[in-house]
């Protein structure tokens, strides 16, 4: 059964490709974050709880026609 499927050479060179990216990106992200000021790392750390804040220009002068 096996013997019917005929593999290119090209198709064992996608999975080394994509392993390639993927560690390129990992290797990308952890230098960025090892690299990172403490500072900035804690401001990032709490910004899901931080509370939604609206531009200036979005709100309008009347004030009771702004949607939150």
């Amino acid at each position: 059964m096996f013997k019917r499927v005929i593999l290119e050479d090209w198709s064992s060179l996608v999975p080394v490709i994509a392993f390639a990216v993927t560690a390129a990106v990992f290797i990308i992200i952890l230098i960025r974050t090892l690299g990172m000021k403490r500072i900035e790392a804690e401001r990032i750390a709490r910004l899901p709880f931080e509370p939604n804040e609206l531009p200036e220009s979005h709100e309008t002068s009347e004030g009771s026609d702004t949607l939150r």
